[in-house]
């Protein structure tokens, strides 16, 4: 028992102690001691990973996929399609992610074919240098060579080929509709700012509510990244939103609710519910905006979709076992067939080689299966997302989109219509029902515009001042406020 003690605690100290301590161990009162010292420095050990040579096939396989996450312009495309693409790719090949991720499957796969060149000389065929066959140094011990016939391989392949072909097809079409369903969450938020412009009556309670609901549905496209990214992107989301509280445009009781949400991209969903529900604007343009609403609820619920069920376990599980047997198996097939090179060396290079091309693209499939990790959210949310709709409210708030500046109107009517702060109704009624002259048409307007019919009430309002030139600038500084839907009927 001393003897044992003595020889545990040794392994302890040098990280080789076993995971438990066997029974008999559990009895003195410095046992505990020593049975916590041993499993503190295996977890140590463990923690301590693979040595720096592999450490590149493992945990910085996830670092590669953030570089995957690019956005790709004029210049990224030109460089792309480019004719030096071949060479550029052939000189890179060492810094490829595939390689670095792949590093220790490959280096196993050229240790066997090592392997199986160096047992075949020492126990089958053998040349020195000058070619000239000579007696293998553990002759005794063999009489034939260690290989496989290549039939199996050539019976195999296509069927590795297949399954290799269908799991990256699939895996890339779950990277499409991901890209396709971010398309959608973008298209979808750039229309929620552009029908707040659209619909909100122009003054200042619907100002702030509209900048509400923008601030919002950003939010909400920073919570669903934060839903496909995981808990690493939690801090990245609290910054975020602490910004927008710092802006005062957030409330610090709504952050808190919102990261302490079960599912954070259905609060903030909800908080744009409420913001619509609180502006006073017509039943038919809230269905509108509802219903924007509504496909950016069923576009989280596809990227969850997408995110919570991967390709079949059994299909990937099954694959995996197949190319690796394939791959383990290889080098002693490729044996016999590199009988033309020196002892049959060549079987190192090629066996790497076809290891390299069958991991990759299994590793491309791999890799891709889980398309959200690749994607470039973050330049999603904050600039085509974010950025477009802060854009999109600020022109309209300026007006941006005024055809003639008040200016350049002639006519004393134009310039009071325009700085005047009534709907373009009233204006217009204002300005020409007193008029004997376009009572009539005035009349008729109203009259289609009760119907609904804009387009005729538009035509019977240019028919009527198209004689005048102060007219023709009335009915401009009408269409402006029309555009701006600074209406009192709708």
């Amino acid at each position: 028992t001393i003897f044992l003690d003595m020889a545990l605690l040794h392994l302890a100290t040098i990280g080789m102690a076993p995971r438990c301590v066997p029974l008999h161990f559990r009895q003195p009162a410095a046992l505990p001691v020593l049975s916590k010292m041993v499993l503190s420095t295996n977890d140590i050990k463990e923690e301590q990973g693979p040595p720096s040579w592999l450490k590149s096939g493992s945990g910085d396989a996830e670092n590669f996929r953030v570089a995957r996450r690019t956005i790709y312009m004029h210049k990224e495309w030109l460089r792309h399609r480019s004719s030096e693409r071949f060479i550029r790719n052939l000189k890179t090949v060492g810094e490829s992610f595939v390689v670095k991720a792949l590093s220790r499957e490959l280096l196993f796969v050229t240790g066997v074919a090592v392997f199986c060149v160096l047992i075949n000389m020492l126990l089958f065929d053998y040349q020195d240098l000058n070619g000239i066959p000579q007696l293998p140094p553990l002759a005794q011990f063999g009489t034939d060579s260690i290989s496989l016939p290549s039939l199996p391989f050539l019976i195999s392949m296509p069927a590795l080929s297949l399954l290799l072909v269908f799991r990256t097809n699939t895996a890339y079409s779950r990277w499409n509709e991901a890209r396709t369903l971010w398309g959608g969450v973008i298209n979808n938020c750039r229309n929620v700012a552009r029908q707040a412009n659209t619909f909100f009556p122009d003054d200042s309670r619907h100002d702030k509510l509209k900048g509400k609901l923008v601030v919002n549905t950003s939010a909400f496209a920073k919570a669903l990244r934060n839903f496909l990214r995981g808990p690493t992107d939690d801090a990245t989301l609290r910054a975020d939103l602490d910004q927008l509280v710092v802006a005062d445009l957030l409330s610090v009781s709504q952050v808190e609710a919102c990261m302490t949400a079960s599912n954070r991209p259905m609060f903030c969903l909800n908080a744009m519910t409420a913001n619509l529900r609180e502006a006073d604007i017509h039943p038919m343009d809230r269905a509108r905006m509802d219903s924007t609403i509504s496909v950016l609820v069923d576009l989280t619920g596809a990227c969850e979709r997408i995110f919570k069920s991967p390709i079949p376990l059994v299909y990937t599980r099954h694959t995996a076992r197949f190319l690796s047997v394939f791959l383990v198996l290889l080098p002693f097939g490729l044996w016999p067939v590199m009988g033309s090179s020196w002892n049959h060396w060549a079987t190192i290079p090629v066996s790497t080689a076809l290891a390299f091309l069958f991991l990759g693209i299994d590793e491309i499939g791999m890799q891709i299966e889980e398309p959200f990790g690749i994607l470039p959210i973050e330049a999603f949310c904050d600039g085509a997302i974010a950025s477009h709709m802060d854009e999109m409210v600020r022109s309209y708030r300026e007006r941006a989109f005024l055809l003639k500046p008040a200016k350049q109107l002639q006519g004393v009517e134009a310039v009071e219509l325009l700085s005047a702060t009534e709907t373009a109704d009233e204006a217009f009624a204002r300005v020409v029902a007193p008029s004997p002259s376009t009572s009539g048409p005035y009349a008729e307007y109203m009259a289609r515009r009760a119907k609904g019919e804009l387009k005729a009430a538009d035509d019977v309002v240019a028919n009527a001042v198209a004689t005048s030139t102060s007219g023709q600038d009335l009915y401009t500084a009408y269409m402006a406020r029309r555009a701006r839907g600074e209406l009192k009927y709708r």
